[in-house]
C-alpha cells in the first residue's frame, strides 16, 4: 500500500456553492450540518481513521469561517493547514498552489464519505507510470457528473453527458506529472480541463473502481434525501 506519509492530503473546500441557494448564504457549503455536524469535519474524520493526521484546506469563500471552527485541529488530533485563494482558481488550481513535490490525495468538499480508501492507496501504487489515479464509482445522476470511458482500468476519455454511469468520484491521487500540466495564471478544473489535457498529451489516468457511498450532497435535494435515509425510521 501506498505509504501515507508518502502523500499530501487536501480538501478541496473553497467554491460558492451556488447550487445550494440560500443554504449557504452565511456559511461555506462545507460547513452545513450533515446527521449533526459540518459535513468537512465528517471528511477530515474520515481521512483520520485512514490515517493521515495533516491535512490541507483549500478554501475560498467564507474561508474565515472554517478557520473558526477548525482552527489548527488540535481538537481532533488533527494539524490543519489553509491555503486560501484570493481569486478563484478552481478545483485544480488551488491544488497547483500548493507547489507540492509528494502525490497528493485530493479531496472535493462536497462529498459525505463512508468508503474505505485503502484499496485506492494500494491501486495507485501498483499504478506507478500514471499520472493520476481516479476513483470511480457508479451514479445514479450522470447528468451532471464528469462520466469516465474505460478499456480495463485505463481511462480513455472524460466526458459529460448521459449516456452512461461510471463517474469520476471526485476522489483521486495526482502525481507531480499531472500538476505540471495545471496553469498558473487561470482558474481550471479537473475534470474539465486537466484530465482531457492529460489524456491528449498522451500521460496514463487509471480509474480505481470500487463500491460503497461516497455521497455528493452538493444540492439541497440530494442533502435532504440522503439525511432521510441516513436516518432511524
Amino acid at each position: 500500500m501506498t505509504e501515507i506519509a508518502s502523500l499530501q492530503a487536501a480538501i478541496v473546500a473553497g467554491g460558492l456553492g451556488s447550487r445550494m441557494g440560500q443554504a449557504t448564504a452565511q456559511l461555506p457549503k462545507p460547513m452545513l450540518r450533515v446527521l449533526g455536524k459540518p459535513l468537512l469535519e465528517h471528511q477530515l474524520l474520515w481521512l483520520q481513521r485512514l490515517g493521515f493526521d495533516e491535512i490541507t484546506l483549500c478554501l475560498g469563500c467564507k474561508a474565515d469561517a472554517v478557520q473558526a471552527y477548525f482552527g489548527d485541529g488540535a481538537r481532533w488530533g488533527l494539524k490543519l493547514r489553509y491555503a486560501v485563494e484570493t481569486a478563484p482558481r478552481g478545483t485544480a488550481g488551488c491544488i497547483r498552489d500548493l507547489a507540492s513535490d509528494r502525490d497528493v490525495l485530493v479531496v472535493y468538499g462536497d462529498l459525505y464519505p463512508e468508503i474505505d480508501l485503502a484499496p485506492l492507496l494500494s491501486f495507485h501504487t501498483r499504478h506507478a507510470d500514471a499520472a493520476a489515479t481516479l476513483l470511480l464509482l457508479e451514479t445514479d445522476h450522470p447528468q451532471d457528473s464528469d462520466l469516465a470511458r474505460v478499456d480495463g482500468e485505463r481511462i480513455t476519455e472524460i466526458y459529460r453527458g448521459v449516456q452512461g454511469n461510471l463517474a469520476l468520484a471526485a476522489v483521486w491521487i495526482v502525481r507531480p506529472a499531472l500538476m505540471r500540466l495545471i496553469p498558473e495564471g487561470r482558474p481550471s478544473d479537473f475534470g474539465r480541463d486537466i484530465f482531457p489535457a492529460a489524456l491528449a498529451q498522451g500521460l496514463s489516468l487509471k480509474g480505481c473502481r470500487m463500491k460503497g457511498v461516497l455521497a455528493d450532497l452538493g444540492t439541497p435535494e440530494r442533502l435532504a434525501r440522503f439525511e432521510r435515509s441516513a436516518r432511524p425510521a
